[in-house]
């Protein structure tokens, strides 16, 4: 049996699969007309969509906020939770500057994210340990908290890949971040380490227009 014969027998995912390990990014030109555009509040919680390039997975529509909370379903790319390797606050870290750098058009670090199409959103700092000097800050760019890690773990898929929350271990740790370990429970390790993923969390305006794949 041939490849293409075998491609005949297969049901689309297995399909999509197959065409992918085969052929790369090319593959996605095949499978553009599954895709229907849709207004991101149409797209049901846990459901993939894609957006400024970047697949996402739906957590929550925030009625309140108007917009839908989405975290990439894989990491993005590596970096130090702060490569000042002061400390474990969130609000001053290196990574959250780099993740909330705008241009004038409203163009982002991630692929074709834009700022015009986000919610500015409410961050806690609370730390592990239950202190709350941090405060808080806002972002429009994000990574989830432990707290919405537990409560979105059902809907979150394992990536894979250790990666930060934004929650510091503690304020006598100063340098200890709570991060994701591979198998998807969660962990600590020092804030200046460079080697742990980034998986932003964000919250879309809901008539952002968003992909879906038909076939789910």
């Amino acid at each position: 049996m041939n490849r293409f014969e075998k491609l005949k027998g297969m049901e689309m995912p297995d399909a999509k699969k197959f065409l992918t390990e085969l052929l790369g990014d090319k593959a996605e030109i095949l499978f553009e007309d599954l895709r229907e555009t849709v207004k991101v509040m149409e797209v049901e919680e846990g459901s993939v969509i894609r957006y400024g390039g970047i697949e996402w997975v739906v957590l929550e529509r925030n009625l309140h906020l108007n917009g839908v909370l989405a975290v990439a379903k894989g990491c993005l790319l590596k970096k130090a939770f702060d490569a000042k390797g002061e400390q474990n606050n969130w609000a001053k870290s290196t990574l959250r500057e780099f993740l909330n750098s705008f241009g004038d058009d409203g163009s982002s670090t991630l692929g074709k994210v834009n700022k015009n199409d986000l919610i500015e959103f409410e961050r806690d700092l609370t730390t592990d340990d239950g202190m709350t000097e941090y405060g808080t800050c806002k972002d429009y760019i994000s990574l989830y908290t432990c707290d919405e890690y537990r409560r979105f773990r059902k809907l979150i898929p394992n990536c894979g890949e250790w990666h930060w929350t934004i929650t510091g271990d503690s304020l006598e740790y100063s340098f200890y971040v709570r991060n994701v370990i591979s198998g998807g429970t969660l962990g600590s390790n020092l804030a200046y380490y460079g080697s742990r993923g980034v998986r932003p969390l964000c919250i879309l305006k809901s008539d952002t227009l968003v992909e879906v794949n038909e076939e789910g």
